[in-house]
C-alpha cells in the first residue's frame, strides 16, 4: 500500500458524503446570505429552505456543501433568467401564486435564449464529430472505494480524530491493522454516514477529488485529509482504468451523444452569460458556515446521547 496526502477538495455529493444536518438550514442561520445577485437581491438560507420545500428532486443534494452550491447556482440561474425575461417584456403565466424562483418561467426563457443544438446530419458528419471530439467518447476510470470519516471535533481512544486517522493509516499501510476493523471502530463514533465500502464510483474528470482518486492505484490508501468539519481516509479496493472508445463501438450513438454534449455546453454558456450580466456571486464561506454550525449542533446532540 502507498499513503497519499495530496487531496484537498472533495466532491461530496458524488461520493455520497452527507453531513448530519441534512436540512442545511438551521434556524439560527435563516438570514445567512449564501449568494448575491449584484445589487438586485440576495439568496438566503431561508430562501434555500423554501425552495427545497417544493423541489423534492434536489433535496438529496442539500446534504453537503458541494450539493448546496449546485442548488444555489440553479436558484441564481432561475432568478437571472427571470430578470432577463422581464427586461425583454416576456409575460409570466397568470395562474397560481407568484414566486421569486419561478422554474417554469425560467425554463421558457432558457429555451428562448440557449443556443440551438442539432445532431450530425448524416454518417459522414457523425464520423467527423467523433474524430474532432475524442473526449466525448472516453469511458472514465472507476474505482471501488472504502471510506472512513469522522468529525474533526471527535476523539477516538483519547486521540483527536485527525491524529487517530493518521495512526490508523500508518497501521493499515504497515499491515498491523485491518481497514474493516478501523471502519467498525469509526462507526461507533460517527453513525450518521456509512463507514467502509462505498461500492463502485465513476472517477469523472470534472470533479477535483475524483481526479485525485483517478491518479491513485488499486491498493492505494489516500489520506487522511480534512474537508470542512470532517476528516476522511480512503482505500482503493479495485480499479478499472479509463479507455477511449473506438468508432465501431459508438457509431450508432454518436448523434445522441453529440446532442447531449451540445446541450451541456449551451447550458454552461448561458449560465456564464447570465451570471456575468447580473454579477452573481456564490458565497462558499457562508455555505461552509452553514454546515459548520449544523455540524456543531449535531456534535452537541451526539455528546448528549
Amino acid at each position: 500500500m502507498t499513503l497519499t496526502t495530496n487531496m484537498r477538495r472533495f466532491a461530496l455529493a458524488i461520493l455520497g458524503f452527507s453531513f448530519a444536518a441534512a436540512s442545511a438550514t438551521a434556524a439560527d442561520d435563516s438570514d445567512l446570505v449564501l449568494a448575491r445577485l449584484g445589487s438586485k437581491e440576495v439568496i438566503s438560507a431561508q430562501d434555500l429552505s423554501d425552495y427545497l420545500d417544493r423541489r423534492l428532486d434536489l433535496r438529496p443534494a442539500r446534504r453537503n456543501a458541494w450539493g448546496v452550491e449546485t442548488i444555489l447556482r440553479e436558484m441564481a440561474l432561475t432568478r437571472t433568467l427571470g430578470f432577463e425575461g422581464e427586461a425583454m417584456g416576456v409575460p409570466r403565466r397568470t395562474e397560481g401564486e407568484a414566486t421569486r424562483f419561478d422554474d417554469v418561467y425560467a425554463l421558457a426563457m432558457y429555451k428562448k435564449l440557449a443556443p440551438a443544438c442539432e445532431p450530425p446530419a448524416d454518417a459522414a458528419a457523425a464520423r467527423k464529430y467523433f474524430d474532432e471530439h475524442p473526449q466525448a467518447f472516453r469511458v472514465p476510470p472507476m474505482a471501488r472505494l472504502s471510506r472512513i470519516m469522522l468529525p474533526v471535533s471527535a476523539t477516538v481512544d483519547g486521540e483527536p480524530a485527525m491524529g487517530w486517522l493518521f495512526l490508523q493509516a500508518q497501521a493499515i499501510a504497515g499491515g498491523t491493522q485491518k481497514l474493516e476493523d478501523v471502519a467498525e471502530k469509526a462507526a461507533t463514533v460517527h453513525k450518521l454516514d456509512p463507514q467502509g465500502d462505498l461500492g463502485w464510483v465513476t472517477l469523472t474528470d470534472d470533479v477535483q477529488i475524483l481526479r485525485a482518486l483517478a491518479d491513485a492505484k488499486q491498493g492505494d490508501l489516500v489520506g487522511p485529509v480534512r474537508e470542512g468539519d470532517f476528516g476522511y481516509l480512503f482505500f482503493v479496493t479495485s480499479k478499472r482504468e479509463g479507455r477511449q472508445l473506438a468508432w465501431d463501438e459508438v457509431a450508432t450513438s454518436v448523434p445522441k451523444r453529440a446532442l447531449t454534449v451540445c446541450h451541456q455546453e449551451s447550458s454552461e454558456k448561458l449560465r456564464n452569460t447570465m451570471f456575468k450580466k447580473y454579477s452573481v456571486e456564490i458565497d462558499k464561506t457562508a455555505i461552509d458556515q452553514l454546515f459548520s454550525d449544523a455540524a456543531a449542533k449535531n456534535s452537541q446532540t451526539e455528546t448528549k446521547k
